[in-house]
C-alpha cells in the first residue's frame, strides 16, 4: 500500500499538525472560534503528501486526538467535534483531497496556481464548511456566520503563502510522492 518512507512522511506531517496545536490560540470574542496555526499544518499536509497520504495524516491526527490533547487549548477530538469549531475540523479531512484534485487538474503549472489551489482548498473550503457548522451550532444566521469568517481570511492567506513557499523549497523531497 504505502512504503515505509511514505508512512514516515505521513507521521512527520501528523506530528507537525500536533506541534502547531501547542501554540496558543487567539480568541476573537465575537465568535467562539479562535485563530489557530494548526490549519497551516493541514495545508502543508495537502501540499507535501497529496490527497491520499495527506488525508491519512489528518485522520491519524484526529485518531491520536481521541486519546491525547492535540488541539489548541489542550483539547481532544471529541470535545472539539462537539463544539463550534467542528465544521473547520471536519473540513480539514477534505483539504488534501481538494488540493490534490486541483493540483492534478491544471493547478501544478506554476507557483501562483499552486497557491491558488491551496487558497481554495485550505482557506475558502475550510472557512465555508466551518461557517455552515458555526451557524448551525450557534443558531447564528448563515450570512452573519460567513461574514464573521472574513476575519480569518488575511491570516489564513498568509499561512497559505508560507505553506506554498515551503512546498516550493522542498518539492523534490515531498511533492514527488503525491497520492
Amino acid at each position: 500500500m504505502f512504503s515505509t518512507k511514505e508512512l514516515v512522511k505521513v507521521a512527520m506531517m501528523t506530528t507537525l499538525i500536533i506541534i502547531l496545536g501547542f501554540i496558543p490560540a487567539i480568541p476573537l470574542g465575537f465568535i467562539p472560534v479562535p485563530i489557530i496555526l494548526q490549519n497551516l499544518g493541514i495545508m502543508l499536509t495537502g501540499l507535501m503528501l497529496g490527497g491520499k497520504k495527506g488525508t491519512l495524516s489528518v485522520v491519524l491526527f484526529l485518531v491520536i486526538g481521541i486519546f491525547l490533547p492535540v488541539f489548541s487549548g489542550s483539547k481532544t477530538t471529541i470535545p472539539v467535534l462537539m463544539g463550534p469549531s467542528a465544521g473547520y475540523v471536519i473540513a480539514y479531512l477534505f483539504v488534501p483531497l481538494a488540493f490534490s484534485f486541483l493540483y492534478d487538474n491544471g493547478f501544478a503549472k506554476n507557483t501562483l496556481l499552486v497557491f491558488l489551489a491551496l487558497f481554495l482548498s485550505g482557506v475558502l473550503l475550510v472557512d465555508a464548511v466551518g461557517a455552515i457548522w458555526l451557524a448551525a451550532y450557534t443558531r447564528m444566521p448563515l450570512t452573519a456566520s460567513l461574514l464573521s469568517n472574513v476575519v480569518f481570511i488575511p491570516g489564513d492567506t498568509i499561512k497559505a503563502l508560507i505553506a506554498t513557499m515551503i512546498s516550493v523549497k522542498y518539492k523534490d523531497s515531498f511533492l514527488n510522492t503525491q497520492n
